[in-house]
């Protein structure tokens, strides 16, 4: 505790370090040392760090997502049996579980749009009507080349994302107009973009908080896109 901020710089042997946790004499966890190489040398420890609270700790069998909800500046410590065994930051959203999770949010995202506009035009392709004509040709392309290896297919499940969002925005009415959710559906898309080919999408902090944005959104359209399904 006594220690200067260059002290810990120096047996780190690292210029610049994002967080380091901070132990008192008898050796338990007490605080958060944040961004010391870019604080100067100046200032004890002490006076440097966070100390910690109940905020700060995340259980290790927390869902990836809830850290997306709760995504700030600081690390959370990851808390097993009463025991601290790693830290978690915004910065982690990059890593492949993340990754994984996303895809799979946005994979079922799109098989609710998909099962909604199922139910609403029945077994008739009328939803056709409503595509642009080369957006439909290339759903016809793929249809038919799945056909060729004898696949149970059929022609809305050779669509893109951004077909099937077309079609909910003209074949539902939402509360927030037409044109605020088709801003919302292309964030998610940009998501399911990114993530599909292996893309930053959490490269800033401010980044990290448009994704829990996001996933909000896609949480919000789901639930309501699903009731037309029912």
């Amino acid at each position: 505790m006594t220690s200067r901020v260059a002290d810990v710089r120096e047996r780190n042997r690292a210029p610049v370090f994002d967080h380091l946790p901070v132990e008192d004499a008898d050796g338990h966890l007490i605080g958060l040392l944040s961004d010391a190489g870019r604080l100067g040398d100046d200032g004890r420890v002490s006076e440097r760090m966070d100390p910690l609270s109940e905020a700060d700790l995340m259980g290790a069998g927390t869902p990836i997502v809830a850290l997306i909800d709760r995504i700030r500046e600081k690390p959370f410590l990851v808390v097993s049996t009463r025991e601290i065994i790693g830290m978690v930051a915004w910065s982690d959203l990059q890593k492949l579980p993340v990754r994984a999770a996303l895809f799979a949010l946005v994979t079922g995202f799109e098989l609710t749009m998909y099962k909604a506009i199922r139910s609403h035009f029945g077994k008739h392709d009328h939803w056709t009507d409503l595509l642009k004509d080369d957006r439909l040709r290339k759903a016809k392309t793929k249809y038919r080349e799945r056909c060729d290896r004898d696949s149970e297919v059929d022609l809305l499940l050779c669509t893109q994302f951004c077909d099937k969002r077309d079609i909910i925005i003209k074949s539902f009415d939402f509360a927030i107009g037409r044109k605020k959710l088709k801003k919302k559906l292309k964030t998610i898309e940009r998501v399911r973009d990114d993530v599909a080919h292996v893309n930053n999408y959490a490269m800033s902090f401010a980044q990290a908080q448009q994704l829990g944005c996001t996933l909000g959104h896609l949480r919000e359209l789901r639930s309501q896109i699903h009731s037309f399904a029912c």
